[in-house]
């Protein structure tokens, strides 16, 4: 609740951005200069049957260097970020590399509303949690999922930087683990993202557990029935 009333009053369409400009010129060099697992891509490809005319939302997409990639395999892709400096990073590199992506503003936890339509695959990397819930998040990258569709989402667990991290943030860690009530931006508990997923409908569910991340592929059913 307290991170749902923050985002009343600082709104990216009246300008806000939560990311200063230098930052994101810094972080998106960095993240360019890496580059995309390529590896990543080509499973993610190969379960979705190709990337051709396949709708690919990018969430959390930050400086676009993933939008880029999936747009140039010849997925129809929506770059989907809070920061408007982001935004304008990855669209320079898009005309830069002459692909056609979409982008939108807003709160992750507002995308279903925002867009209005379901994809093939949602992505979701490094920034699950920038969402404001845990359980209520989970719940709109499932609508985001087309019937037959798949999501990816990889983020840091709650132990990562747990002996360094300051008193408030320890607090607001376990808050967030113990109870689900979360003030700013704790990472979640290791598992919580496969059990959240868990409780809706699955053709499949695929958790992949790396000392410092937990990684969850998943499909839709094709159908309800």
């Amino acid at each position: 609740m307290i991170n749902r009333l923050h985002s009343w009053f600082r709104r990216p369409e009246n300008g806000w951005d939560p990311v200063p400009v230098g930052y994101a010129q810094q972080y998106a060099t960095h993240e360019w200069s890496i580059g995309v697992q390529e590896p990543l891509l080509d499973e993610l490809e190969n379960h979705l049957g190709g990337f051709s005319a396949k709708r690919v939302l990018d969430l959390g997409a930050g400086p676009g260097q993933y939008s880029v990639a999936f747009a140039k395999r010849g997925a129809q892709v929506t770059w989907f970020d809070i920061s408007k400096h982001y935004r304008d990073f990855a669209h320079q590199k898009a005309r830069e590399t002459q692909v056609n992506i979409e982008f939108a503003l807003g709160y992750m936890d507002d995308s279903y509303r925002l867009l209005n339509r379901q994809f093939h695959l949602v992505f979701n990397r490094i920034c699950w949690y920038y969402c404001m819930n845990d359980f209520a998040f989970a719940e709109v990258i499932y609508n985001l999922m087309s019937p037959g569709g798949w999501a990816y989402i990889d983020t840091n667990h709650s132990g990562v930087g747990r002996e360094s991290a300051s008193r408030a943030v320890r607090t607001r860690t376990w808050l967030n683990d113990r109870f689900g009530f979360k003030i700013g931006h704790p990472f979640p508990p290791r598992g919580r993202v496969e059990q959240l997923f868990r409780r809706y409908p699955l053709k499949q569910l695929i958790p992949d557990y790396q000392p410092r991340n937990d990684r969850v592929l998943l499909q839709k059913p094709e159908s309800s029935t």
